[in-house]
């Protein structure tokens, strides 16, 4: 979670307090992740979190450098078949950006 506010929020989500998680923090998990895979050049191995609800956003994670992807927030409201649908999701995107495994798609987004 993050406590950080965004402009981009609704006053009444601004003006809560507490950690906010799921969508509201995709696109800054995934910067970070981005941050981290390049200074650490892939030498440790990068867990994903924050705003993974479908196979596109797990893609997102794993094409900054997450090697491993955590649901949360995705997992409570879409319930445990959501992760079937995010490993039949990533097959067809692995294949269609031309990647023969899952791991050869992590960090490429920095290549």
């Amino acid at each position: 979670t993050t406590l950080a506010r965004s402009e981009a929020l609704s006053q009444g989500i601004k003006s809560e307090t507490g950690g906010l998680s799921g969508p509201l923090l995709r696109a800054r998990s995934s910067d970070l992740i981005g941050k981290f895979y390049t200074h650490l050049k892939g030498k440790i191995i990068i867990i994903g979190c924050g705003g993974i609800d479908d196979a596109d956003s797990a893609y997102e994670k794993i094409k900054a450098g997450a090697h491993l992807v955590q649901l949360y927030t995705g997992l409570v409201y879409k319930g445990p078949a959501l992760i079937r649908k995010i490993n039949e999701g990533l097959d067809g995107l692995c294949q269609k950006d031309g990647f023969e495994n899952i791991s050869d798609a992590v960090g490429s987004a920095h290549s």
